[in-house]
């Protein structure tokens, strides 16, 4: 299918090391989504990076246990 991109969502820690990989798959434009079980990760600031195509945003989150 033409119009499917691959999407990536991935989660890093404070120091850049990727903490998991939420999503990597070929999808089409819409409203997806995903859940991070984080339970085996340590309470603190995380980057979560999303990427579809040539769009690329990184935002930051709080994970508290």
């Amino acid at each position: 299918r033409d119009d499917d991109v691959n999407v990536t969502l991935k989660v890093y820690d404070i120091i850049g090391r990727e903490a998991e990989t939420l999503f990597n798959q070929k999808r089409k434009a819409g409203t997806y989504e995903v859940i991070w079980y984080a339970s085996r990760q340590p309470s603190g600031v995380y980057f979560y990076k999303l990427t579809a195509c040539n769009y690329v945003e990184t935002k930051k989150m709080i994970f508290l246990k």
